[in-house]
This record gives C-alpha cells, structure tokens and sequence, in this order.
C-alpha cells in the first residue's frame, strides 16, 4: 500500500477484533485508515494506559451487530458448544468419582505418621473434588487446543477450578480471620488470569500510589511486603520452635542456661528474617540508623523499666539463682517457679495462682528460695504441755508422730526440743525435714500436729489452756454495781 509508515507503540491496540499486547508493537499506519498516527518528529507516541475493558468496546458501541456475528455464527456457535459440554461432563465425572476418590485418599492418609496424619486427615478428602475438577478441565483444555478448536472457555473454567483447589489448601493453613480476605484475593487473582488482562491489572496497580524514597508504595509492593514479611516470619517462628525443642533435649545443660538459649537464638531469628524481608523489598539498610536512633531515644525515656526487665532476666539466667521448678518465696508469694522469661517470672502458688513477677523484682527484692541448693527444707513447729507432764515421754511421742508423717524425711531424723519454761507451760518445739517444698509446708506440718495429737490423747498428756488468776487479797473492797434493765428486757431473777 501507499504511504505506509511503521512505527513502534506500546501497550494493546485492536485490530479487526484482534487483540495484540506486548511491548514496541510494529503496527503499520496506511493514512486515514491507520490505527496509529506518528508525531510530526516521526517519533513513536509515548503509550497511554492500558485500557483494561478495550475487549468489551465493540460489544459496547454496536451490540446487535455483535450479536449476529458471534452468537447467531454457526462457526463460532459451535466451538461454544463443544466446549459447555467438556466443561458440563468434566464436573459430572468429578461428582461422580469424588466418593471413590475421597476413600482412596483416607485410606492413604492412614498409613502416614501420626503427625503428618493429623495436619492431612481434615483437609485432604475435601480436595478431592475441586482437584478432580481442575485435572480434567485442563485435559479438555489440552484435548480441544490439540484438535485446533477454541478453547477459551475450558480455559476460564480450569483456572476457576485450580483457584478454589488453591483456596482449599491456603485457607486450611490460615487463621480463621484470614481466611475469607485469602479466598477472595485468590479469586480475583484466577478471574484476571481467566480473562486475560491479568498483566494489564499487574501494570496498572503497579503504577498506582505516591512516591517514596524513589519507589512508588504501590497496592502491588503493599501485598508483596506483606507476603515476603509472613513468608519470613513464619519460618522464623517454625526454626526457632524446632531449635528451642532441640536445646530443650540438650544433656547435662542447666534449664536456665537451655531458656536464656533458647530466647537468644528466636530473638536472632526473628531479627535475621526482618533484614532478610527488607533487603528483598528493597528497602535500604541504612534507614535502620535512624530507627536505630529513635529506640535509642525511646529507652532512656518511656522505656527504661521494660529495659530494666530485660537485663534483669538476663541476669537470673546466666546466673541461676532462680531456676525453673523452684520454690520461692517473694513480696508474700510463694509458690513454685513455672517458666522464666525475658520479662517476667511465672510462679504458681498452691491455691492454683499464677503469679507473674517482674524480673526486677526477683532481682532487687528479698526473695527466699527455697531450693536454691537443694531441696530439703526443714519445718518447725512449736507446742506445749503441762508441768505435770512426763517431759521425756512428751518429747518422744513428738518425735514418734513427726516420724509417721509420710513426706518426712528419715534422714536428717525429727527432733523435739524444750525451747522454755514459760508461766503456763513447757514449750517444746518440733522439728522434722521434707524434700518436696513445692507440695507445701503448711500441710505436712498440719499431719505432723495430728500425729502428734493421737500420741498425746493416747498417753493422757493434755496441752494447756491459757488462764489468768484473779487475787482477792484480804480488807479490799469489791463493788457491786445493779444496773435497771431497759424496757422491753426481762430482769433475770
């Protein structure tokens, strides 16, 4: 043709109901008939924005015509057809053998390991129907493609199928308030896709956004941070789950040692998958200096007890004046340690009370332990009898009875000693040792004073009751005073 010019575009054009994307496009321009017209220059124009709906224009501007030139077209009626039924006999055969399929799959899940069987037996027999459903649209989709026929519509139809697989297996792995937002963003994903102005969606979201540090915070990097900082974090709490196991199994480690391990290498974790995740957005490692800076800021003013805390846990770790399992006693708590953290303590008291105790407490407080060294702990407890008592007698029957007690420790052997001779009474004080603090003092030492008991009432030995003498001493005068009683009292004669 005459006066024909090539020039070079970007972005999508439409030809005679053809659609053509891709970058640089050589499109000849014949004149007034061109589809494209070059500058003065005889430069290429700059492209415009991708017009995501251009596929509907003649649809649009005459739809009777559209009509009649696809619908009402046998040619193009017919490959429809072919491919409604593919589409229709695909799902009936996944309904039909979905049955079959999900005992085959349950009777595979029951030969794996317990563990891996657990996380697979709820979810694996729902994917069988959606799984059969997407293999057979994608050989419909092979099988007509293969013949030369259209296959548009098994195309649309097999990348709705594989999302919903897709949905199955992402959202049985989610929290349940994450899973709804998932299935649709995946939904939407698979409709792009089908339709195919996925990349025209991609380029235009990329575009959208203000600008930042020389990059645009566009929807597509906010759903891409967002995804490469849970892809990380993820398996930073998975690694560090799995080494805090593996340091917990450690031989001949202190407990406390195996906790501070433990925090130490989650802590360095989860630090290495932040750098990680912004190193892959591309976010400079230079801006952390400022950041650096403003925690710097932040814990000499608003943050020094947390930090105080901190060191503080630090400490009882490497120390190990305090240990898990033992038995303290702190500001009127006592009860026994469950788990020491970066911050606090736990402490279970015997009424069933979990007691979390800063750690700066434990180190500037006074605190009892009472299995620093070991476990035995000695218990007293003190009683009296009469000075007509058999003191020799009184003083074995309370060893006796503190020797029956069953958490009483043979060796070292209870002992009773006469402590004084008070104004009423002798006073003997027992003494026995138990190596279960953790189980309680004031209970053992209640059976110790039963025992006790049963061996005095046995011997006839009585404990004394507090009482005062009053002294009448000759040519005093005692006063006798009558008082009226109120109204609506009777006197009593």
């Amino acid at each position: 043709m005459e006066d024909e010019t090539e020039i070079q575009v970007e972005g999508c054009v439409t030809v005679e109901g053809q659609r053509i994307c891709g970058d640089n496009l050589s499109v000849t321009d014949a004149g007034a008939d061109g589809a494209v017209a070059a500058s003065d220059g005889g430069e290429a124009s700059a492209a415009e924005a991708p017009n995501l709906f251009a596929w509907a224009d003649p649809i649009i501007e005459d739809p009777v015509g559209w009509a009649q030139a696809n619908l009402l077209n046998f040619e193009i009626l017919l490959p429809i057809l072919y491919q409604l039924a593919a589409i229709l006999g695909v799902l009936i055969l996944g309904i039909m053998f979905s049955s079959r399929g999900r005992q085959l799959v349950f009777a595979s899940i029951q030969r794996l390991p317990d563990q891996l069987r657990r996380l697979v037996e709820e979810t694996g027999p729902t994917l069988v129907r959606p799984a059969l459903w997407a293999l057979g649209l994608y050989l419909a989709q092979a099988i007509l493609a293969g013949s030369g026929m259209d296959s548009a519509l098994v195309r649309i139809a097999s990348s709705l199928a594989l999302a919903w697989l897709l949905i199955r297996v992402v959202t049985a792995f989610l929290p349940e308030g994450m899973r709804k937002p998932a299935g649709w963003f995946i939904w939407l994903f698979a409709a792009f896709y089908a339709f195919g102005v996925l990349e025209e969606v991609y380029a235009w979201l990329s575009g959208v956004g203000p600008q930042f540090a020389g990059r645009t915070i566009s929807p597509v990097f906010l759903v891409q941070a967002v995804i490469t900082v849970a892809i990380f974090m993820f398996a930073a709490h998975w690694g560090a789950k799995q080494l805090k196991k593996r340091v917990d199994t450690l031989p001949k480690v202190d407990s406390s040692l195996r906790i501070l391990m433990g925090n130490a290498v989650q802590i360095g974790l989860f630090f290495s998958a932040a750098m990680l995740a912004m190193a892959g957005l591309g976010i400079p490692l230079s801006g952390l200096a400022v950041l650096g800076g403003a925690i710097g800021v932040g814990l000499g003013f608003g943050m020094q007890q947390i930090v105080a805390n901190f060191i503080s846990g630090v400490i009882l770790l490497t120390d190990r004046s305090i240990k898990p399992d033992d038995v303290i006693e702190v500001d009127e708590t006592y009860g026994v340690v469950k788990s020491l953290g970066l911050r606090y303590a736990s402490v279970i008291t015997r009424d069933g009370k979990e007691h979390l105790i800063p750690n700066e407490m434990l180190i500037t407080d006074k605190v009892v332990n009472w299995s620093y060294s070991n476990k035995e702990v000695r218990v007293k407890r003190r009683l009296r009898v009469e000075y007509e008592t058999d003191l020799r007698q009184a003083v074995d029957l309370v060893v006796a009875g503190a020797v029956i007690t069953d958490r009483v420790l043979a060796k070292p052997a209870p002992k009773c000693l006469v402590m004084e001779f008070g104004d009423e009474a002798i006073e003997l004080e027992a003494r026995f040792w138990i190596n279960d603090p953790q189980n309680g003092v004031s209970n053992v030492s209640s059976e110790v004073m039963l025992n006790i008991w049963d061996k005095f009432r046995d011997a006839g030995i009585d404990i004394p009751l507090r009482h005062e003498d009053v002294l009448i001493t000759p040519g005093s005068t005692l006063k006798v005073e009558m008082v009226r009683a109120k109204s609506g009292e009777t006197e009593d004669v």
